[in-house]
This record gives structure tokens, C-alpha cells and sequence, in this order.
């Protein structure tokens, strides 16, 4: 093997005895994404942008959400359960992905999300998915942001 140097500006020479393709050093690995990784993407920027109809979409026409005052069953039920949310809470734009695992055809994660007028909130989600299309779906709330001081 013959040594491969390096001259650096600084004046120190590094040498190794390892051809490097140095090509490598100038990727990211990332594994591709899986479909409930997907359709958590969609989810989000679809909340995002607040529109009622692309974000009921992703719900398949016999989904289930719990929350209280029991279980929201159907587009009608989970439509008008979603429409109060974006009224209550308005739009959410992700600012960080604190947690998310995706095992089969169930997604869990944890996410800081603001709303426009810079409310900060820390929510959690389960959605269990078939076909692409969200069939149970499970939210709430980790902690609010901005209750500290």
C-alpha cells in the first residue's frame, strides 16, 4: 500500500496508509422513508396549512379518533372534530420531531409544534394506518410552551 498524504494550509501533514474516497464524507445517510413515515409528513404539512378537506383526506372514510366526550367515528365525526381543532388551535407549523417510531402500520411521535401567533406546544400522536390512509388516530398534549416563566 502506498501512503496517501494530505498538506494542509495550516502546515501539518496527515498521512495514512488508507486510500479514502473521501466522496463518501460528503453524503448523508439517511434510510428511506417508510410509508407511515410518509403519510406523518403529509399529515404535517397539510395541518400546516389548515385546510380542513386536504387534511381530512388522509383519514380513511371509517376512521376513529378518541377524545373526550368519547370516540369521533367516520369523515362527518372526525371532519367536524378536526374542523374544532384548527378553529381552537389554529394552523400548526413543526419546529422540531422530538420522537417518532414507526413500527408495521403503527406511527408514534412527539412534536414541538407553534401556531401562527407563536403559541408553542409540545403534542404527542399514535396513528395506526392501512392502504395510505389514516384509521385510528390518537393526539394530545404533552405541554404548553408557553406556560413557562
Amino acid at each position: 500500500m502506498n501512503p496517501v498524504t494530505i498538506r494542509r494550509a495550516t502546515g501539518v501533514r496527515v498521512v495514512s496508509v488508507f486510500r479514502m474516497d473521501t466522496a463518501l464524507l460528503d453524503r448523508t445517510f439517511a434510510p428511506p422513508a417508510g410509508p407511515g413515515r410518509l403519510l406523518f409528513e403529509r399529515f404535517m404539512a397539510r395541518l400546516e396549512h389548515g385546510d380542513l378537506e386536504v387534511l381530512l383526506d388522509l383519514f380513511a372514510d371509517d376512521a376513529e379518533v378518541p377524545a373526550f366526550g368519547g370516540v369521533r367515528r367516520g369523515h362527518a365525526e372526525v371532519g367536524h372534530w378536526l374542523g374544532e381543532m384548527l378553529v381552537e388551535q389554529g394552523p400548526g407549523m413543526l419546529v422540531s420531531i422530538d420522537r417518532f417510531t414507526e413500527e408495521g402500520d403503527v406511527v408514534r411521535f412527539e412534536v414541538t409544534i407553534t401556531s401562527l401567533e407563536g403559541q408553542v406546544r409540545q403534542v404527542y400522536g399514535v396513528l395506526a394506518f392501512a392502504e395510505g390512509r389514516i384509521v385510528r388516530f390518537l393526539s394530545g398534549l404533552i405541554t404548553d410552551l408557553n406556560d413557562w416563566g
